[in-house]
């Protein structure tokens, strides 16, 4: 289907979008999206999603930032972008490494600022068209969707199974995914999926090649999506997106021949076929299933299926098999386990097992650790605006722990976060009133 790429104004954009995700629904692939990608429209709309992100201040190797683009004048940066697109080199990331939580480095890519622009207008054109055909219980970087939204389901398939609780979890590890993505098989993953525009096919083509500059050297990059860039997310889904309904198909997502998918599970569950569901964020996923023989037979399918279909691995040691009654999954940063509903007067022996999540203590220590560095930080800053500006920036760090939290079962956990901050503030307090007396004390 050829995309007529004229459009006036974002909410004709918009239209067009959700035009293409209607019609991607029906199983329709596209050409014609450069010109809809490269649109005045699509550019600026790049741009202002770009200048939002923390990382606009960010620069590549160029050393520029999103404010050098922002002072050029409206004609002059259109025509610079569309040049760029119809010439496009990308030129190579900067390399950094930032801590990982067991300890170690994990290595980031930052591109320049004309590559991240170029690469965001074609997510914006060709998100409509993949998460049309994405799997519904994929959640990572994907609209609408976030980590609660994971964590939930695996409840509620926890609390609304009747007899056969899916308490076997295989806990999905994959060795490396975003470094030793094929990008053969990417790129005939997004022609399949409906990316049917080669111009759009060979600008991520250059992309995933542009390799890394590190130590003044310029390696190359045969394999891998680069983290941190912009398209990065979006391609790793497409690439997972056939493991996603080649598992749900089995049961979860059934080909539909009844009217309600729940009518389709029953026929599959008479025939002898064990329930298993899916739920997957960016590399991390887990399989659920209700017998142990199933899991590990799905296990050794797994195995084989990542290594020839997708030329990936599964990690030996970190993909392991958990009976959620006895001993929790981790999940996201959260402990999810099956466990009996708590005794009340008119139910002193629960029968019923349900699902229940908790924070993993160790995430919320480090949380705690990063909001009283900041906390300690009040005591060096002499001005009193300073000082307020970095108090909004430990209440928004604050906030945005309890939001990610509160979908667990979370009470006692934000007791002990309270109980630690107030310390902390309390402290640091202290110490600078302290320090003013000193001060006032040898003026006197």
């Amino acid at each position: 289907m050829y995309i007529n790429g004229k459009v006036e104004n974002e909410t004709q954009l918009k239209e067009k979008l959700d035009f293409i995700y209607a019609k991607s629904k029906e199983g329709r692939s596209f050409h014609g999206l450069w010109e809809l990608a490269f649109n005045p429209v699509t550019i600026v709309t790049a741009i202002h999603n770009i200048k939002s992100n923390k990382g606009a201040k960010t620069s590549g190797i160029d050393e520029q930032n999103i404010d050098y683009y922002l002072q050029l004048p409206y004609e002059e940066l259109i025509e610079l972008v569309i040049k760029t697109a119809k010439n496009y080199h990308h030129k190579p990331v900067r390399r950094i490494y930032i801590p990982k939580s067991n300890g170690k480095m994990r290595p980031l890519g930052i591109p320049t600022m004309l590559d991240r622009i170029t690469q965001e207008c074609i997510r914006i054109i060709i998100e409509p068209i993949v998460e049309a055909k994405f799997y519904p219980h994929s959640y990572g970087f994907r609209p609408y969707r976030a980590t609660k939204h994971a964590i939930v389901q695996i409840i509620n398939y926890i609390n609304s199974a009747k007899n056969d609780i899916p308490k076997y979890v295989i806990e999905g590890d994959i060795r490396g995914c975003f470094d030793n993505i094929n990008h053969r098989i990417l790129l005939q993953k997004c022609y399949r999926i409906g990316i049917h525009d080669k111009r759009i096919l060979a600008l991520i083509k250059q992309m995933l090649k542009a390799g890394y500059i590190e130590n003044d050297l310029h390696h190359l990059t045969e394999l891998g999506t680069p983290q941190g860039a912009i398209i990065s997310p979006i391609l790793a889904n497409i690439y997972l997106n056939n493991f996603d309904w080649t598992i749900g198909k089995m049961y979860q997502q059934p080909e539909q021949k009844c009217k309600k998918i729940e009518k389709d599970r029953e026929r599959l569950k008479r025939s002898g076929i064990q329930p298993k569901y899916l739920i997957r964020y960016a590399d991390d996923w887990v399989i659920m299933t209700t017998t142990e023989k199933e899991a590990q037979r799905l296990l050794k399918y797994l195995k084989k299926y990542f290594r020839y279909k997708l030329k990936l691995e599964l990690s030996e040691d970190k993909t392991v098999i958990t009976d959620i009654t006895q001993k929790p999954i981790k999940f996201l940063g959260f402990l999810i386990k099956a466990d009996y509903k708590r005794k009340t007067p008119n139910d002193p022996k629960p029968n019923k097992l349900i699902g229940k999540s908790y924070p993993d203590p160790e995430k919320v220590k480090k949380q705690i650790k990063e909001i009283s560095k900041e906390i300690h930080k009040l005591k060096e800053i002499p001005e009193d605006i300073d000082k307020a500006i970095q108090i909004e920036k430990i209440n928004t760090m604050i906030i945005g722990i309890a939001e990610y939290w509160k979908t667990s079962i979370c009470s006692n956990t934000f007791n002990y976060i309270d109980d630690k901050i107030n310390k902390s503030a309390f402290m640091s307090i202290l110490k600078l009133n302290l320090q003013r007396f000193s001060n006032y004390n040898g003026i006197f």
